[in-house]
């Protein structure tokens, strides 16, 4: 087999290594990202446990000043009621505003407890999210380091394949480099071995003649049906 052949099949298993090791950093770089979506997932939902902690405390205080105009109100009725010279009329349609407003307001200040205890729940889930989540953005984090370090290392594989592939085709005639480079735009494997009188690639015979000049190994032979590039041991 002469040295133009054994190069084009290194640079072949060169070429195979490179498109592994790019498909594994694809598949890294995926992993990558779905841990930085949970996290961003999982911060998102402590984020909307926030704004509506925030809301429930908005509308506590905005409920404790109704109570307080609602308290303001009555007592502001009852100090007509004691002072005023006011008819029979006015004096029971402000008690009845009396009635209504008290059971209003006790109604509400029961609202503000059941809220209240809203609160402190919320407060104590939002405090123990808090927590859970910068542990579970610890543990991610190291996760994405570990897999930054794999990527790293895939990466730099790569880069000494590029630099081995680089010396290949130095070392190769140009119009030889660019046939095999036309031919691995088609196929993934442009150069294959003859096996029993067959293309190694497209499985169709070819000729005796064609067998022996592969096994002369003088030129570069190619298969009468595809163009791969034989050998033949």
């Amino acid at each position: 087999m002469n040295d133009a052949i054994t190069q084009l099949i290194e640079l072949q298993q060169i070429d195979h290594e490179r498109g592994d090791l790019a498909s594994r950093v694809r598949g890294l770089d995926a992993q990558k990202e779905q841990l930085r979506r949970r996290a961003e997932q999982e911060r998102s939902a402590v984020n909307t446990l926030q704004e509506h902690l925030e809301q429930l405390q908005h509308n506590s205080l905005m409920m404790n000043l109704e109570v307080d105009n609602l308290d303001a109100q009555i007592r502001d009725y009852q100090h007509q009621l004691d002072t005023g010279i006011i008819s029979f009329k006015e004096m029971e349609a402000l008690g009845m505003k009396i009635g209504n407003q008290t059971t209003r307001m006790g109604e509400m200040e029961d609202e503000a407890l059941q809220l209240m205890n809203e609160i402190e729940e919320t407060v104590a889930q939002h405090q123990q999210e808090r927590e859970n989540l910068s542990v579970r953005e610890a543990d991610l984090g190291v996760e994405i380091a570990k897999i930054d370090v794999h990527i790293t290392q895939v990466q730099q594989d790569l880069a000494a394949l590029e630099d081995r592939r680089m010396q290949l085709i130095a070392a190769l005639p140009p119009h030889t480099v660019q046939q095999y480079e036309h031919l691995h735009a088609k196929f993934d494997d442009p150069v294959v071995q003859i096996e029993n009188g067959t293309c190694g690639g497209c499985k169709l015979t070819v000729s005796g003649t064609t067998v022996e000049r592969a096994r002369d190994s003088m030129e570069i032979v190619t298969c009468e049906n595809c163009s791969r590039i034989l050998y033949a041991r």
